[in-house]
């Protein structure tokens, strides 16, 4: 017992298991829920029900829309799904009995159904009214079942059937039973009626003989009478045919001028709907233009659509040819250690930026240089930026000063001596030397200037002299002074400072308490020794010259400096550049799989523009064939405008001939009036009265009006008539014959005529009959031969899947169905087509082909009709493995759900083409039922 049906699947489905473990049992409840009204092996109810008196079987159905229809509609199901289950249970007499039930939706409350009978007695069905609604909805029919019995041998053996019990087989599998139904209940009449005809006939016979004895005597007698008869009904017949025809074609006047105004109103009708439809088509045309520019604009936006989307996949092809060689060139790339190319990069970048910091300085040094060395060339004396402002400063309050070192220059002899003269002397060659009444201002404009070096008041020698008994030169004796009276006070201690060329020898002077500073700067006192540097020289001529030298030799090594800095920050940059690409290329390693995944993308980005350009292009050639269509309407309006105008004119002209015609009616109508009356007066002479005058119409319509034709006479037709019998009258008397041999006659002649119009209803019954049942086996040969060509190409189509080559052919013994064939040839693996019943088929082949011809049979792809279910035991049995597969792909190629049973030794891993398998189980001892089948499905689906 399951909670909810297993779903099985639309195509092959396999039971698995060794023998006694269910497979059998599952599919005898499938065929049960089937209609099938027998179990397989011979197998009872009681065989399956052995623990209870009953047993619910439950199976359901897809009903899903096909086609916008639900196969269970017919019966008022409406659901996705239905459930059928059949009441297996044992009556009180004690024999086995069943009844179906059908539910609209899932039904679970098995127990339920049968306890509680009675509250599911609405969906109750008999088994005739459950087999018609398989019929109906499913179209399983009795063949079907039939199928659904067949043993396995029975199958294997369908390839050597006869032809004609394979013609019977296909027709009973494929054709529609109620064309041979109709034929044969056809023919049957046909023969019922073959009978009723003789005896009509022995019947006529003899009453003709009796008739024809008598005939003859009464013959002129009984044609005297009604002769004189004729002509007195003749003559009154004349006068009714004369007034009626003159009443007729009153009448016919009257009528006339009646349909001429009708005519005339419809013609009038007609011009006012033509002028609508006129009206209609201009509309119409307006419409068509309007749409006609709306396709146009449609088209062009298409264009501009189709030349988008061709530039952006081009676009995307040139991405996707960048990206492919970037993929192939990192894919070229050599894995390395990115943290330590990191770490290396940051060293350099380091190490760069130091360098950075050098060149910039080198390059501020540099171009102070060049700057210093153009001032120098141009005369401009090399003080201090300061010492120039401040300078600036005083010139433009026009406050004269001296500064000290516009005032000292070494002297010639004592050159050698310039750096460290100006070394000493230090910040204070930048005293500025302002006279007592501009003293107060100039100090306000330093503080002001913020200047640094000292300004002073003049000052004189304070007559302090060096010792006279060293033989070096101090270095006041060293430089030459101008303004003597008012810088010399402040060179005063350069007197007791001494020009030296050794360290050693200040050394000794510093010993004796002297001071002294070396050629190379070196000031030793008693204080101990320091060495000064002399920035820049910039006391007198010979200082500017030395600077100037001194300062191309530095701009020359600055220059030298600079470019080697400047060199080395390019080679830590190129050596960070090639750093950066190894690490962009490690990095790239990285994103190699993005990148192809990146690749991928747009990949499929221009294959979707593709897709697009070709819808858009389709849509454009379907605007295209709008606006052909759409011309083309526009020129069937135009000219169905022009037929409607050309109707209108012709409908004005047809109402003033019908004008014109009136008139001449009424003319005609007053005439007949006349007739008429003197007409009257000719029938009142032989008896006629005013009721007589109102029945004339009536009259005229009997057979004594109609010729042998049974066209009615006119008057002049009835006078000659008359005419003729008088004639006849005056030949046919005979005094010999009497009233007695008359009547015998007429009662013989009645009842001849009986049952000669008895016979002849018969004979045309027969005709019909016949037209009916050729017409009934045409349809049946029609029939039989299309399904038969539709199976020979099922057949064909089958066999191809197997490699092999087969043709087919129906074969008409007599004009009856009933004796034709169906001869069918086969040939495998490259092998001419031979008969498929003959003997050189190997027993794999036979099995193969005989499952082809039962499917073959089964399926009508052409007609969209699908068999839905067919059992097979083990159809991949007696074979080999190749020719199994075979078999399995014969069953996947056809529109057929399948169960089957599958050896249990053998692996599914190798059997690509079942695609549900359950595997079975035997009942377990004290368990009540066996385990859940088990579901595999087919890896690749």
């Amino acid at each position: 017992m399951t909670k909810t049906p297993y779903k099985v699947h639309g195509k092959v489905n396999a039971f698995i298991g060794q023998s006694g473990h269910g497979k059998t049992t599952i599919w005898d409840g499938l065929r049960l829920m089937l209609g099938a009204s027998h179990f397989e092996s011979k197998r009872t109810f009681s065989f399956y029900v052995q623990k209870s008196n009953w047993a619910v079987v439950r199976i359901a159905f897809h009903n899903i829309s096909i086609n916008g229809k639900r196969p269970f509609e017919r019966v008022r199901k409406f659901k996705d799904e239905v459930t059928a289950c059949c009441r297996i249970f044992k009556t009180d007499q004690g024999s086995w009995s069943r009844e179906y039930y059908f539910f609209d939706g899932e039904f679970n409350d098995l127990v339920d159904l049968q306890i509680n009978t009675k509250a599911y007695s609405e969906a109750s069905l008999t088994v005739g009214q459950y087999l018609e609604l398989l019929e109906q909805c499913l179209g399983i029919t009795k063949e079907f079942r039939n199928l659904m019995a067949m043993s396995p041998d029975t199958v294997r053996e369908v390839v050597n059937l006869s032809p004609h019990m394979l013609f019977q087989l296909v027709f009973d599998l494929k054709g529609t039973k109620d064309y041979k139904k109709r034929y044969d209940e056809s023919k049957e009449r046909l023969s019922e009626q073959g009978v009723a005809i003789e005896r009509a006939e022995e019947e006529m016979e003899e009453a003709r003989k009796r008739f024809e004895g008598a005939k003859q005597k009464s013959q002129k007698f009984r044609l005297y009478q009604e002769k004189e008869k004729e002509i007195e009904v003749t003559e009154i017949n004349l006068k009714k045919l004369e007034y009626l025809e003159l009443q007729q074609a009153l009448e016919s006047t009257k009528d006339e001028m009646t349909q001429i105004k009708k005519q005339e109103k419809l013609e009038l009708n007609k011009v006012n709907t033509l002028t609508v439809k006129i009206t209609d088509n201009e509309k119409e045309i307006t419409k068509l233009n309007t749409e006609y520019q709306n396709l146009n604009i449609l088209e062009d936006r298409a264009n501009q659509d189709v030349i988008h989307y061709i530039s952006d996949k081009k676009m995307k092809e040139k991405e996707i040819e960048v990206l492919r060689k970037r993929i192939n060139e990192v894919k070229l790339i050599e894995p390395q250690n990115i943290d330590h190319l990191e770490n290396l990069r940051d060293s350099l970048k380091e190490k760069l930026n130091q360098k950075k910091v050098d060149y910039s300085k080198g390059l501020v040094e540099l171009k102070n240089l060049e700057q210093k060395l153009c001032d120098l060339e141009n005369n401009l004396l090399p003080y201090r930026d300061e010492a120039k402002k401040f300078r600036k400063i005083l010139e433009v309050n026009r406050i004269p000063f001296i500064m000290l070192a516009d005032a000292i220059s070494v002297k010639p002899e004592m050159r050698k001596w310039q750096k460290a003269i100006e070394a000493y002397i230090g910040n204070n060659r930048y005293r500025f030397i302002i006279e007592s009444d501009h003293y107060l201002i100039a100090k306000k404009l330093q503080q002001e200037a913020r200047y640094g070096a000292r300004l002073s008041l003049p000052r004189s020698d304070n007559g302090f002299q060096s010792r006279l008994n060293f033989s070096y030169p101090s270095i006041r004796s060293a430089i030459s002074v101008t303004h003597n009276e008012k810088v010399e006070g402040y060179l005063g201690r350069l007197n007791h400072v001494y020009l030296v060329e050794t360290v050693e020898e200040g050394h000794a002077l510093q010993a004796k308490g002297i001071e002294s500073i070396t050629i190379e700067g070196l000031l030793q006192d008693d204080d101990g020794a320091i060495y000064l540097k002399y920035h820049s020289l910039c006391c007198g001529k010979l200082a500017i010259e030395e600077e100037k030298k001194q300062t191309k030799e530095l701009l020359f090594k600055q220059k030298d400096i600079v470019n080697t800095l400047n060199e080395s920050v390019r080679n830590i940059q190129d050596e960070l550049g090639k750093l950066k690409e190894g690490i962009e290329d490690q990095q790239l390693l990285f994103k190699l799989e993005e990148m192809e995944n990146s690749y991928r993308l747009l990949l499929s980005e221009t294959e979707q523009l593709s897709n697009l350009i070709g819808e858009t292009t389709y849509k454009r050639k379907k605007i295209k064939h709008e606006i052909e269509n759409n011309r083309d309407k526009v020129i069937i309006v135009t000219e169905e405008k022009a037929k409607f105008i050309e109707v209108k004119k012709q409908a004005k002209q047809k109402m003033e001939d019908l004008s014109k015609y009136y008139a001449e009616l009424q003319g005609s109508l007053d005439s007949f009036n006349l007739k008429i009356e003197l007409a009257i007066v000719n029938m009142r002479v032989f008896g006629l009265n005013e009721e007589d005058f109102e029945f004339i119409s009536y009259d005229v319509q009997g057979k004594a009006f109609k010729d042998q034709q049974g066209n009615t006479l006119t008057s002049n037709d009835m006078q000659n008539k008359l005419n003729i019998l008088h004639r006849e009258k005056s030949e046919l008397y005979d005094p010999s014959v009497n009233e007695e041999i008359v009547r015998v006659v007429k009662a013989q002649e009645g009842q001849v005529e009986l049952l000669l119009k008895n016979l002849k209803e018969l004979r045309e019954e027969r005709d019909d009959l016949e037209r009916t049942c050729d017409d009934l086996l045409y349809q049946f040969r029609s029939h039989i031969k299309e399904i038969i060509k539709d199976y020979i190409e099922q057949f064909v189509n089958l066999a191809k899947l197997l490699k092999a080559t087969a043709k087919g052919r129906l074969v008409e013994i007599t004009p009856e169905p009933e004796t034709w064939e169906i001869h069918l040839f086969i040939g495998y693996d490259g092998k001419e087509p031979i008969a498929v019943d003959g003997p050189y088929l190997s027993s794999g082949q036979k099995a193969s082909t005989s499952l082809m011809i039962l499917l073959a049979a089964l399926s009508d792809s052409n007609d969209g009709i699908t068999t839905p279910i067919m059992f097979l035991d083990e159809p991949k049995a007696r074979v080999d493995d190749d020719r199994g597969n075979e078999i399995g792909q014969l069953l996947q190629a056809t529109d057929i759900q399948y169960f089957i049973t599958h050896q249990q030794g053998e692996s599914l891993k190798t059997i690509d083409w079942i695609d549900h398998a359950f595997t079975c189980s035997a009942c377990e001892p004290g368990k009540e039922f066996a385990n859940p089948l088990i579901l595999k499905k087919r890896v690749n689906l």
